[in-house]
């Protein structure tokens, strides 16, 4: 019953978000790429997981909306995004975004991102680090990490249950259960099978970039680490490893969390970040 009432309360929350996004779809050198924005102040670059959030303006962007004029747009591949033959890997999801910010006339922003999103990221900070005022990084790969194995996504991704213990510190709560359902509609199976598709893509035979490590120490604007500390997908190991190789670099680790902060954990996740930003 309790878990039933989160989600009663969660989805009201999502409706009442939803008139804080204005959504359209953009064109890209030729790709066309949906985009939700919303808010005012700093200009604030959300690049979403592979869980795709950014299909929908939900409350974690509208409370990023409160403090800064959030753009979220859609990747390559996902949702109705298109572009995704001319992407080959993550060198050119980077070149994707710093088009993007110059189709949007947008000379700095602050960005960040989830997982994929963070990877993203991380390497277009290291290519045109006069691009980025304050770059945030939660629960991303990107890097090879001795000893410490990145989640069997793929080996598990039709299995609900191991799903929900990979992504959730709480498996069986009511954020695990409402994002990983154990029936799917159709529209929730194309989603699924579009995010494997782009994860195949960028990580199928190697999920780190070899050249980044060394990239990193390009990176000249403050950057935040944010990562779950229960992450079973991409273990705090792997935000310890970015840390050292990001001069100056903070890590958070958010307590009693898995791999999507920004849905497990909204309030310090957007709490953290938002403080960081503007300081």
């Amino acid at each position: 019953m309790l878990n039933f009432l989160k989600k009663l309360h969660y989805g009201a929350r999502v409706m009442l978000s939803k008139s804080g996004g204005q959504p359209e779809t953009i064109d890209i050198c030729g790709r066309s790429t949906v985009m939700t924005h919303g808010g005012q102040g700093e200009p604030f670059l959300y690049l979403h997981s592979a869980l795709g959030e950014s299909m929908m303006w939900l409350p974690f962007h509208q409370a990023f909306a409160k403090k800064f004029k959030v753009y979220s747009p859609l990747h390559p591949g996902f949702g109705h995004s298109g572009g995704f033959e001319q992407i080959a890997d993550i060198e050119d999801m980077a070149f994707h975004y710093i088009d993007m910010l110059d189709s949007l006339g947008l000379e700095q922003v602050c960005l960040g991102g989830v997982s994929l999103g963070g990877w993203i990221a991380a390497e277009i900070a290291v290519r045109w680090p006069e691009r980025v005022k304050k770059l945030w990084i939660a629960d991303a790969p990107g890097l090879w990490v001795e000893g410490a194995s990145l989640g069997e996504l793929f080996r598990f991704s039709q299995n609900r249950d191991k799903m929900r213990e990979m992504l959730f510190h709480d498996p069986a709560g009511a954020m695990a259960t409402m994002v990983i359902k154990d029936q799917v509609d159709e529209a929730t199976m194309l989603n699924a099978y579009q995010a494997m598709t782009v994860l195949a893509r960028m990580i199928w035979t190697r999920p780190y970039d070899p050249k980044l490590a060394a990239r990193l120490r390009r990176i000249a604007c403050p950057t935040l680490l944010v990562w779950g500390d229960h992450d079973k997908l991409v273990p705090p190991a792997y935000g310890e490893a970015y840390q050292k190789l990001i001069a100056g670099s903070e890590l958070r680790l958010i307590k009693d969390c898995g791999h999507l902060p920004m849905l497990e954990k909204e309030a310090e996740f957007v709490d953290v970040i938002s403080k960081f930003c503007l300081a």
